[in-house]
């Protein structure tokens, strides 16, 4: 009866071992597929966030030395002055259009999607009204050049402008949020850190308290019964 019952408490404290086991293979499981996916919202972070981010502010840029260029052919007085000014407004377009490329490349938001769509048909209208202005300048029409510098060329400036930014206002919204589900990561990860090693000391008490078992139960002795 007491051997059956040190075996049956045996085969208890087994049991419990093994699902211990388990727990902590599983947990190192989920712990090293959280870890992959904690790295890859930094890193979404860092490429879809931070460097669309400073290629909007470059976009910017960009655009304004092209208003500032135009206005530097409306007073320009020479071809050659006229000539540099447009090789510098081409340079800079060459420059939009890699980054317009380099921007679609990454991931986008519902949101930024139609951003991004209004941004492009805005920057269409007003390449369109700044070569009519260049063209109008380059004839020597520089009155209705300006003109349309002040009115048409600053509406269409200003409506560019708008997508632009709110462009720019998401790429701070979406990064703070993947941050902050990073950030909730990595404490779901510390606290399941000390899960394993509270789950690693019940191992080792349950091994030790199976081992010091199986000692004693090599310790009886056979006990030898005479009849009478």
């Amino acid at each position: 009866m007491s051997w059956s019952f040190r075996v049956g408490n045996r085969d208890r404290i087994a049991l419990v071992l093994g699902a211990v086991f388990l727990i902590i293979v599983l947990t190192n499981w989920f712990v090293s597929y959280s870890m992959t996916k904690v790295s890859t919202q930094f890193r979404s972070v860092y490429e879809d966030r931070l460097v669309p981010s400073l290629d909007i502010s470059t976009i910017q840029e960009r655009y304004y030395q092209n208003r500032l260029l135009l206005e530097e052919h409306l007073l320009a007085e020479s071809e050659q002055e006229q000539q540099r000014i447009l090789q510098a407004i081409e340079q800079n377009e060459a420059d939009l259009d890699s980054l317009e490329q380099k921007f679609k490349g990454t991931l986008l938001t519902n949101q930024e999607g139609i951003d991004l769509q209004n941004y492009l048909q805005a920057g269409e209208r007003y390449t369109k009204v700044q070569q009519t202005i260049l063209v109008l300048s380059h004839t020597g029409d520089k009155a209705a050049a300006m003109r349309m510098y002040k009115q048409e060329g600053m509406q269409a400036f200003q409506e560019l402008l708008l997508p632009l930014h709110a462009l720019s206002q998401l790429q701070e919204k979406v990064g703070h949020e993947l941050y902050a589900n990073a950030d909730q990561h990595m404490k779901i990860l510390k606290v399941l850190s000390y899960l394993v090693i509270a789950l690693a000391v019940i191992l080792a008490l349950l091994v030790g308290t199976l081992l010091q078992s199986s000692r004693k139960m090599k310790n009886i002795k056979p006990q030898k019964y005479h009849l009478n």
